[in-house]
């Protein structure tokens, strides 16, 4: 609205700067008509009209970029009074430390899902240090590219947890985001080892084929959420894996794991 009311008082203003001279010119000073004074009096008299004219819509231009200016900061002013702030931290367990409170579950299970395995456990705490409440929080994942089928897993929900769910952070309110990553590697045999005989130090090392198997990947969550004027805040979180086989190298016995870990947090901004 400002700058449409702007364009309007300058293109008035351009028209009346370029269209009363030759108006006048056209009307006054090139007809024929009659007239009790002369053409420079005429003149002496429309260009003090115009003038004034020109010095009014210039004021009125000012007061209102000045209204609409005031209006801009005091809306500002009050959005700052009630803006919330996420601050975020990530967290190897799988137990909630000084908060009740869960905001969102993300359960990520890996194809064939009759195969899930042993279930890797991490929390994300979102704390609101900002000066009003940050509510209806949203979170979406951007796909998993680490060449596998993934999907979302129902969570049960019982009364503990659904008492315990919630939606809107007060200042200095926080609360747990876990993830749920079920991983179900394939089995490490004994043809996957390569055996170099009892002289070397570790005789037996995992073929290179079986440690690539399974390739990084990163969890990327998008997460946004309101002000009290409906103003939407979004913040990204990278979660990046470290995907790797642990065991006895001097034993034909050996696993795959995954380590999961924080790479990226970014700062809230107004969307």
């Amino acid at each position: 609205m400002r700058k449409k009311t702007i364009i309007i008082i300058i293109l008035i203003s351009i028209l009346l700067i370029i269209g009363l001279p030759i108006a006048m010119d056209w009307l006054i000073i090139g007809n024929e008509f009659p007239s009790n004074i002369e053409n420079s009096d005429w003149v002496g008299f429309f260009g003090g009209y115009i003038g004034a004219l020109i010095g009014a819509i210039v004021s009125l231009a000012g007061i209102i970029i000045t209204i609409l200016y005031t209006n801009e900061q005091n809306k500002k002013d009050r959005e700052l009074q009630v803006r919330p702030y996420c601050s975020m931290r990530y967290v190897h367990d799988n137990k909630l430390v000084g908060t009740n409170k869960i905001i969102a579950e993300l359960p990520i299970g890996c194809e064939p899902k009759e195969n899930n395995g042993p279930e890797y456990t991490s929390i994300i705490y979102i704390k609101n240090i900002g000066l009003g409440p940050a509510v209806e929080f949203d979170f979406d994942m951007d796909e998993i590219d680490d060449g596998r089928k993934h999907y979302p897993i129902l969570m049960q929900r019982n009364a503990d947890t659904s008492n315990r769910s919630v939606n809107l952070l007060q200042p200095g309110e926080e609360a747990a985001f876990p993830i749920h990553i079920y991983f179900n590697f394939d089995k490490i045999t004994e043809d996957d080892f390569l055996d170099f005989g009892e002289s070397e130090m570790f005789r037996y090392t995992i073929k290179h084929e079986v440690m690539q198997k399974y390739k990084n990947f990163n969890i990327v969550i998008h997460v946004k959420y309101h002000d009290l004027f409906m103003n939407t805040y979004y913040q990204k979180i990278t979660l990046s894996s470290n995907m790797h086989v642990g065991g006895k190298m001097d034993e034909k016995q050996a696993d795959y794991l995954c380590d999961i870990n924080l790479k990226e947090i970014t700062t809230p901004v107004k969307i």
